[in-house]
C-alpha cells in the first residue's frame, strides 16, 4: 500500500501501440466467441434458426389430467418404494412340491445343506493334516539306538537316511565306476608260437610278427635321423658368421659404382590414401537413401525366403528322400560309433606327458629252443609285466620301469651344518 499523501504515478499506455495489446480485458468478446462456436457445433447459430425448430407444443396431458389433484411428494415416494420392493423380491420356485419348499424354508433359517456340511468338515481335517506336518517338521529326531555297537539292532531297519550317515550302509555307487576302463584282459593268453615246443608255423608266424615290429622301429629311427641328423650338420661343418654374410651379399655389388650417387626416389610414385574432405561426408539425404535401400534389399531377401518356403510344398517327394537318405546315414554313423567305441576298449588312452610304448617281444631263437621245460631259461620278469598289465589297461599312467631312479628337475643344494662341519 502506499503511504498517505503519497500521489501514484497512473500508468498511461497508448491504445495504438503493440505493447499495450496485453493490458486490454477481453474476456467478454472471448466468452462470446465461444459461445458462438458451441451453437455452431450443436446445429447452428440460434439467430438463424426458426421458431419452429427452437419451440414445441406438448400435447401428452389431456384435459381430465389438469382436473384431478396432485399428489404429495410423500404419497408418490410410497409407492416409488412398492414398486421396487416387489422389483427385488426373489421369483417363485417353478415346483410346487415339498421337497421345493424345504429347500427354501432351509435357506430362510440360515441353516447348512448336507454337501455344505460336507465341505465344512474336508476343509477341518485338511487344515488338521497341515498343522500336523507342520509340527512334525519342525521336532528333531531322536536316536534310540546305540551307534557305537557292533552290531546294529533292528530298531530301524527302514530308515535309509539313518543307516546312511551311521556307516551302516554303504553309497550307492555311480554305473560308471562298475564299467572297467579297459577291454584289455588282465592276462594276456600268449602267442602260440611261444611255448617252449611249438610247432613250425606258429614259430615262423611269431617270428614274422617280431620282425615286422623291429623293423618299424627301425623306419621311425631312420626317419628322425634324416629330419633332425642330415638336416643340421656338425659343429664342424656349421656355417659361421663371415660364411653367411658372404652369402648373403653374394651379386649385390657386381658393376656398381661406390661413388655414383644413389638417385633420389621419386616421391610423386608413392600411393597415399586419398585425404578426405567435407564433401565426401555423407548428408541425411545420402543416409535415408542408402537406409531405404537396406530395406528393401532386407524384404527381397525375405520374400525370397517365403517363396522357398511356399515351394516346398511341391517338393514332398524329394523332402522323403532327403529324411531317408540322412536316416541311413545317422544309422552308420551310430555303427561307426559303435565300432569305435570296441576299438576304444582296447586302446591304451594318453594319461600322462609320455606315450605308452608295447613292450619287446619275448621271442626265444632256434638255436635256444629245447625241448624241455626244465632246461628252459625264463624271459622277462613277473613285476615289470605286471606293471606293463596295468599301464597298457589305462589303471596307472605310463611311467618308466619299477625301480628305475626319477631324473631330477634341478640340482639340489647342499648345506654343511656346523655341528658337522669337517674343522681342519
Amino acid at each position: 500500500m502506499a503511504e498517505r499523501g503519497t500521489v501514484t504515478k497512473r500508468s498511461r499506455l497508448g491504445k495504438n501501440k503493440k505493447k499495450a495489446w496485453r493490458k486490454v480485458d477481453i474476456n467478454d468478446v472471448e466468452e462470446a466467441l465461444e459461445d458462438e462456436r458451441l451453437q455452431e457445433r450443436t446445429g447452428g447459430l440460434l439467430e438463424k434458426k426458426e421458431d419452429a425448430s427452437l419451440f414445441y407444443v406438448d400435447k401428452s396431458v389431456s384435459l381430465l389430467d389438469v382436473d384431478k389433484p396432485k399428489q404429495s411428494n410423500k404419497r408418490k415416494a410410497q409407492e416409488k418404494l412398492k414398486e421396487i420392493e416387489v422389483a427385488l423380491q426373489p421369483p417363485p420356485p417353478k415346483r410346487k412340491d415339498k421337497r421345493a419348499r424345504a429347500v427354501i424354508d432351509r435357506e430362510r433359517s440360515g441353516q447348512p445343506t448336507l454337501t455344505q456340511k460336507d465341505s465344512i468338515e474336508k476343509r477341518r481335517a485338511a487344515k488338521q493334516q497341515s498343522y500336523a506336518r507342520t509340527r512334525n517338521r519342525v521336532k528333531m529326531p531322536i536316536a534310540d539306538v546305540d551307534i557305537w555297537a557292533e552290531q546294529l539292532t533292528d530298531s530301524k531297519p527302514d530308515d535309509d537316511h539313518f543307516l546312511t550317515v551311521t556307516k551302516k550302509k554303504r553309497v550307492k555307487a555311480p554305473a560308471r565306476l562298475t564299467k572297467s576302463v579297459s577291454d584289455v584282459p588282465a592276462v594276456e593268453t600268449p602267442h602260440p608260437g611261444a611255448s617252449y615246443n611249438p610247432a613250425f608255423d606258429e614259430y615262423q608266424a611269431l617270428l614274422k610278427k617280431a620282425n615286422s615290429r623291429e623293423m618299424g622301429r627301425q623306419r621311425d629311427e631312420e626317419r628322425i635321423k634324416r629330419a633332425l641328423d642330415e638336416k643340421f650338420p656338425d659343429a664342424s661343418e656349421a656355417p659361421t658368421e663371415v660364411t653367411t654374410l658372404q652369402e648373403m651379399s653374394a651379386g649385390l655389388f657386381e658393376g656398381v659404382d661406390s661413388d655414383e650417387e644413389t638417385p633420389d626416389p621419386d616421391i610423386s610414385n608413392l600411393s597415399v590414401n586419398p585425404p578426405i574432405r567435407r564433401e565426401h561426408k555423407k548428408d541425411e539425404r545420402r543416409r535415408k537413401k542408402e537406409k531405404a535401400r537396406k530395406q528393401k534389399l532386407k524384404e527381397k531377401e525375405n520374400l525370397k525366403e517365403k517363396r522357398k518356403k511356399d515351394n516346398n510344398i511341391f517338393r514332398l517327394k524329394s523332402i522323403k528322400a532327403e529324411i531317408r537318405k540322412e536316416t541311413e546315414e545317422a544309422g552308420k554313423k551310430a555303427e561307426e560309433r559303435a565300432e569305435k567305441r570296441t576299438r576304444d576298449g582296447m586302446r591304451t588312452r594318453r594319461l600322462a606327458k609320455t606315450k605308452f610304448e608295447e613292450p619287446d617281444m619275448e621271442v626265444k631263437l632256434s638255436d635256444e629252443l629245447v625241448g624241455s621245460l626244465r632246461e628252459l631259461r625264463p624271459e622277462g620278469h613277473l613285476l615289470i609285466d605286471r606293471f606293463q598289465s596295468l599301464m597298457k589297461r589305462n589303471k596307472l599312467e605310463p611311467r618308466g620301469a619299477p625301480g628305475r631312479k626319477q631324473k631330477r628337475k634341478y640340482k639340489p643344494k647342499v648345506f654343511e651344518k656346523k655341528s658337522h662341519k669337517d674343522v681342519k
